[in-house]
């Protein structure tokens, strides 16, 4: 990467968190990154793909393996085209409330002036950072508006629009020891599988907010995945003493408890889940597919299947479910929609729908 390149990217990343700025040793690009279509086993394979190309996302988690525990952000700057599974091109790549972006100066132009250059760089970094600290696309003159290549970058605006600017203003501003940054660190690290340093951070998250019940169930979440069963069950009881109201603590309880810590009292603690859950279409999808795939307990999931439809739920997968349990192969609402629905374990879900009766 030439070092003027990697200059207008510290100059952007200064400018834009207002933080000082550490460059990192090059980390060579392996193997693991490169997508499957790209990968030459034929000499047609090499003429419809000359050059590799990295899955940004693969990127982003080499970034965030070994990230300095104090890290802000960390940006990685290639010259290598980018793309995801969904995206065939990017020029940036971010995810949302996590610390890694990266962007790639493949078909960037060397005829631009400087200025043009540092202006290109500063929309592409502050449109992914926006992604991290949770903004998505908009379509306002703003520079989280969708951009497909760099051209594109260079037509964002330099400032987010009056929605997002709040985001970007609490995002800049978040100290590494706020309990939401150390949230996000915990669950990122849940992602990569990283259980102790996940653990750790958001012990120290829930530690500064204590009654923060969503982030001490991650805890015990994060606890649990990591195999410390008894503080698992700790944290999570802890959760619901402080919110008893809150669903999640439950539902993370009946998965512990179904996982062999103490399977007969799993059912209690996922109905209890239900009973507490504001979206009662989605309680009753989750507590039937619960019963159906860790209880094994058929007749339950039946009965919460039942309630996901009667209370307005047509989620197709509940529906082959169902279908599935219940051997008859088609289904008829009150509204009068008629859906055949069949569950295999080969071919997966094959669902029709035949629309309103007087369709057909």
């Amino acid at each position: 990467m030439p070092a003027d390149e990697l200059a207008r990217a510290e100059q952007a990343m200064v400018d834009l968190t207002r933080r000082p700025v550490r460059r990192l040793a090059a980390r060579p690009l392996t193997d693991t990154s490169i997508t499957a279509a790209c990968r030459k086993p034929t000499a047609l394979a090499e003429a419809l793909c000359p050059e590799p190309i990295h899955d940004a996302a693969a990127l982003l988690d080499r970034l965030l393996a070994d990230v300095p525990p104090d890290t802000f952000r960390v940006l990685g700057v290639t010259a290598a085209p980018l793309a995801t599974p969904a995206h065939e091109t990017l020029i940036g790549f971010a995810r949302s409330h996590e610390r890694a972006l990266v962007y790639s100066t493949h078909d960037q132009h060397a005829w631009l002036t400087e200025a043009a250059h540092r202006r290109r760089v500063r929309h592409i970094v502050g449109h992914e950072l926006g992604h991290t600290f949770g903004v998505e696309h908009c379509k306002a003159d703003c520079v989280m508006r969708d951009a497909m290549s760099p051209a594109h970058a260079d037509l964002l605006s330099d400032h987010a629009c009056p929605h997002h600017r709040p985001a970007f203003a609490s995002g800049v501003a978040q100290s590494i020891d706020d309990p939401a940054f150390l949230a996000a660190v915990g669950t990122e690290r849940m992602r990569l599988g990283r259980w102790d340093e996940a653990i750790a951070a958001l012990d120290a998250a829930v530690r500064r907010a204590p009654d923060d019940v969503q982030w001490r169930t991650a805890l015990g979440v994060a606890l649990m995945a990591g195999g410390r069963l008894m503080a698992a069950d700790e944290a999570l009881g802890e959760a619901s003493r402080r919110a008893p109201g809150a669903p999640q603590p439950y539902y993370a309880r009946a998965a512990l408890y179904a996982a062999g810590y103490a399977p007969y009292r799993a059912p209690a603690f996922l109905e209890a889940a239900v009973d507490r859950d504001g979206d009662i279409v989605r309680a009753h999808r989750a507590a039937g597919i619960f019963y159906q795939d860790v209880l094994e307990q058929p007749q339950a999931a039946i009965h919460h299947y039942e309630a996901h439809i009667r209370y307005g739920g047509r989620d197709p997968r509940v529906i082959a479910r169902l279908v599935y349990l219940l051997a008859p192969t088609t289904l008829t609402f009150s509204t009068g929609e008629v859906i055949i629905a069949r569950y295999d374990p080969v071919e997966g879900l094959l669902i029709a729908s035949l629309g309103t009766r007087g369709a057909w």
